[in-house]
């Protein structure tokens, strides 16, 4: 065999690896680009809707909406009640855009009266649809509610208990107001009872009684 054919094998020897070598990293990327789809196609929605309940406010109101189970295990024998969750995030929510408004001289409070606290499939199992919806209303300065609180249990739980809980709260919150909070207390038709506060803070209208 000649040297000329020789090196020709060679070179075509050492493009068909460079060859194969380029195709099985494409091949590679591609196994790696179809199982980061996989992985993202197959996430829990459960959990995302966990921490991410649909929360919509503006200067008309506040309208919240939480689907998924309504409690987790943690692991040993205590249930973790992740649906009453929302109520907490809707406070917050609430807590941090009164006193936006407020500081932008907007004042709003909340329409006990119109708000609206709806359960659907509570029946301490599986899923469940929780639904809050608050109407605000434009009033003067010292009117204006620029804290929130709640106060209640996932589940039917005993009204005077409940008062207990309300009562043992405002007492907590003493140094936080002025004047004196509103309070409602809301019962769905399947029994969750839950109080909401809505009150003066001392930081924002320390001028108001």
């Amino acid at each position: 065999m000649s040297k000329y054919r020789v090196c020709l094998i060679g070179v075509i020897t050492i493009l068909c690896l460079i060859a194969c070598k380029t195709e099985h990293n494409k091949k590679r990327k591609k196994e790696k680009k179809i199982k980061e789809n996989i992985v993202l196609k197959t996430e829990p929605t459960e959990d995302k809707e966990v921490r991410n309940p649909d929360i919509r406010i503006d200067q008309t109101g506040l309208y919240a909406v939480y689907r998924g189970v309504e409690f987790t295990d943690t692991g040993n024998v205590v249930y973790r009640d992740i649906a009453h969750q929302l109520s907490n995030r809707v406070a917050d929510t609430l807590g941090k855009y009164l006193k936006e408004q407020f500081k932008a001289g907007n004042y709003l409070s909340i329409d006990f009266k119109k708000t609206q606290i709806t359960t659907a499939g509570m029946d301490m199992r599986d899923t469940v649809v929780y639904c809050i919806t608050m109407i605000f209303k434009s009033v003067n300065k010292c009117e204006a509610s620029t804290g929130i609180e709640h106060c209640g249990s996932w589940g039917n739980q005993p009204d005077n208990i409940l008062k207990m809980r309300l009562d043992e709260t405002l007492k907590k919150m003493h140094n936080l107001y002025v004047g004196t909070p509103k309070t409602m207390k809301y019962v769905t038709k399947e029994n969750f009872k839950e109080y909401w506060i809505q009150f003066k803070h001392k930081k924002y209208q320390g001028d108001c009684y």
